[in-house]
Formats: structure tokens, C-alpha cells, sequence
């Protein structure tokens, strides 16, 4: 199997496809330079280890990973559950936020010159969404204040609670 890129003669230059070729090149030639650094330093490390101490760490490491396999096995057949991994159940943290809406109580009364102000922004937003360069900076300004228009109809509908009440 191939793990080169694909080549592609009809769109690709020449250059290109050489300078590809080259990289690649140079790239497997890096990774054998590391691979027979790496392959030297373990065998100097290793070169006064002989024959018989090559058997002895094979055959330690042997069973102390097969001991271990066979402890694990072994006990997850036996009937101990006091090692097992217990459940504890998911508590609500005290600060989390609500996932149900609640309204809001505001305990604040809106005058009626703040409230013209606030209607008077909200004509003058939906007038800008009418035409092409007014859409450009509605767009920018819902761009920047994400929440502004939500937060404007909430007021509204405060106001006009006021007076059901």
C-alpha cells in the first residue's frame, strides 16, 4: 500500500510534482537518520548486557505480566465487591443556573419617557433592516450585542404588565 500523495498531472506543474517528490524524499530520509540514531543509542546501552541477562529480563517480564493478567482475571470472577467501583448519584451544585424560565421579578417601575426612548429604538432598529445599508449596520450591531433585541422585548412586555396588574 502507497502512502504517497496522488498524483494529479493535469492541474499539477511539473515543478510542483518535483518539489513534492523532493519533500517526501526528504522526509523519509530524516526518519531513517532518526531511526538509526535512536537504534544505535539503544545498543549502546544495552551492549554489556549479555546472553543470559537477555533470557532472565525476557522471562521476568513474562511472568510479572502474565501475573498480573491472571490477578485480574482471577478477581474479576470472584465474588469481592467491596473493590468495585461504587455509584454515587449526581447532585445538583447550588449555584447552577435554571434550566426552566422563570419570570422576572422586577421590583423597578418604567417611566413613560425611558419606555418612548426604548420604542423609539426598537421603530428605529427594525426601520434599518428595511433598506440595504441600514441592514448592514443592524447586522453589525445584533452582531455585537447579541441579546440587545431580547432584552428590548422583555422590557416592553414589562411595561405593558405594569399597567395589568
Amino acid at each position: 500500500m502507497k502512502f504517497t500523495l496522488k498524483k494529479n498531472n493535469k492541474n499539477c506543474p511539473a515543478e510542483y510534482d518535483s518539489f513534492r517528490s523532493s519533500l517526501l524524499q526528504r522526509f523519509d530520509e530524516a526518519n531513517l537518520r532518526l531511526q538509526y540514531k535512536c537504534a544505535n543509542w539503544l545498543e549502546r546501552k544495552t551492549a554489556h548486557v549479555s546472553r543470559k541477562s537477555w533470557i532472565i529480563i525476557l522471562f521476568s517480564f513474562i511472568v510479572f505480566t502474565g501475573g498480573c493478567s491472571i490477578y485480574l482475571i482471577v478477581n474479576s470472577f470472584s465474588g469481592n465487591k467491596t473493590k468495585s467501583i461504587t455509584i454515587t448519584p449526581i447532585t445538583r451544585p447550588t449555584n447552577a443556573v435554571p434550566f426552566k424560565e422563570k419570570s422576572i421579578q422586577l421590583n423597578v417601575a418604567i417611566n413613560t419617557t425611558e419606555f418612548e426612548k426604548i420604542v423609539r429604538f426598537h421603530r428605529y432598529m427594525d426601520s434599518l433592516g428595511h433598506s440595504p445599508t441600514g441592514k448592514k449596520l443592524h447586522d453589525s450591531i445584533v452582531h455585537y450585542r447579541p441579546g440587545l433585541l431580547d432584552s428590548i422585548a422583555i422590557v416592553e412586555q414589562y411595561y405593558h404588565s405594569q399597567f395589568k396588574n
